[in-house]
């Protein structure tokens, strides 16, 4: 299915011809269609401060590449549903005309230049060598993913090397993100696991007592960067927290030692200061890491160690299941240096 918009821009900005980077066209998308619109270089103007881009909270592209992104910019924002892919691609009407293209999810919405994080950012522009096996026209592509939560999807058409003016068709696709009842979240278990400095903490329990976390998408966020969406498969299955500390001028070592070496048990751990933060609604933490199968021929072990300098920190430890393990006993040992 297509959908053909038209855009439609305020008078007052017609009559000046003036776009500001802060003013956005919605694109509604549509799952499982392609939404086009057409627009031109010359409604944007162009962006003094690109250091966002290359920032390690968005990642989007490098400086080196910032020549392909200082002519005109055009946004776009629209949303990507849950459990959807979405596709974009900027056209140029001149085959010849050199476009660059990015995008980003989250971000709470916010609009370059001024993003300080975002979920997800890609970009595309003209490549500087010819890559084996791969071809390159005129116009440009990216993709975006979304698991289990709906975000804000911003989009910005860019020329290149300076250019100001000509024009394209905007085509968004988006598969899957059909309207679907969310699942309840219930309570993960949470269980306090205090250390002592020198002395081996071990807690012994089952993962039969956890509970399924449904979004796993706080674990691949740029504010926490634990593991990656396609690993998490080995976190979907029933999870059990433990709440512990991590003082000043430490080292927690944590372990976990599945009592079947055949059930696939995996680990997760972040430290944070202040109130209590629970997953799956991390916002952000100051370090997490995680533990898990790899394929290859290893123990069934896993291990994970987190620090603190300065100042201490509190500690959530995440035992989980890969997908469908429900059920499982095991020791976790905590060693405090």
């Amino acid at each position: 299915m297509e959908i053909r918009g038209v855009i439609m821009l305020i008078g007052i900005l017609l009559a000046t011809g003036v776009f500001s980077q802060r003013t956005l066209i919605p694109i509604q998308a549509v799952p499982n269609a392609t939404v086009k619109w057409p627009g031109d270089l010359d409604q944007g103007q162009k962006m003094e401060d690109l250091s966002w881009a290359w920032s390690s909270q968005n990642a989007c592209f490098v400086s080196s590449q910032q020549q392909k992104f200082t002519g005109h910019h055009v946004l776009f924002q629209t949303e990507i549903l849950p459990r959807a892919v979405m596709t974009i691609r900027v056209i140029p009407a001149d085959p010849q005309a050199n476009f660059s293209l990015y995008a980003y999810s989250g971000g709470g919405g916010a609009v370059v230049p001024d993003l300080p994080s975002c979920v997800s950012c890609e970009a595309d522009y003209k490549w500087d060598f010819k890559y084996r096996g791969k071809t390159q026209d005129h116009t440009r592509s990216v993709e975006l993913r979304a698991v289990n939560n709906p975000y804000p999807v911003t989009i910005g058409v860019v020329g290149s090397e300076g250019l100001a003016g000509g024009a394209f068709t905007l085509e968004v696709t988006l598969e899957g993100g059909e309207t679907a009842e969310q699942k309840v979240q219930k309570k993960i278990p949470l269980y306090e696991a205090p250390v002592e400095k020198g002395r081996l903490a071990v807690y012994e329990a089952g993962l039969a007592e956890g509970e399924w976390m449904h979004d796993l998408s706080w674990a691949w966020s740029s504010q926490n960067v634990c593991f990656t969406a396609p690993q998490q498969d080995h976190f979907k299955g029933f999870h059990q927290l433990y709440l512990t500390g991590l003082p000043e001028h430490s080292e927690l070592s944590i372990t976990l030692v599945p009592d079947d070496p055949a059930v696939s048990l995996n680990l997760y751990a972040y430290s944070f200061s202040g109130d209590l933060r629970l997953v799956p609604d991390l916002s952000s933490c100051v370090s997490c890491e995680a533990s898990f199968s790899s394929g290859r021929q290893e123990r069934h072990h896993r291990k994970v160690d987190l620090r603190a300098v300065n100042h201490p920190y509190r500690v959530i430890i995440g035992v989980a299941g890969a997908e469908g393990v429900q059920s499982g006993k095991y020791r976790l040992e905590l060693n405090l240096k």
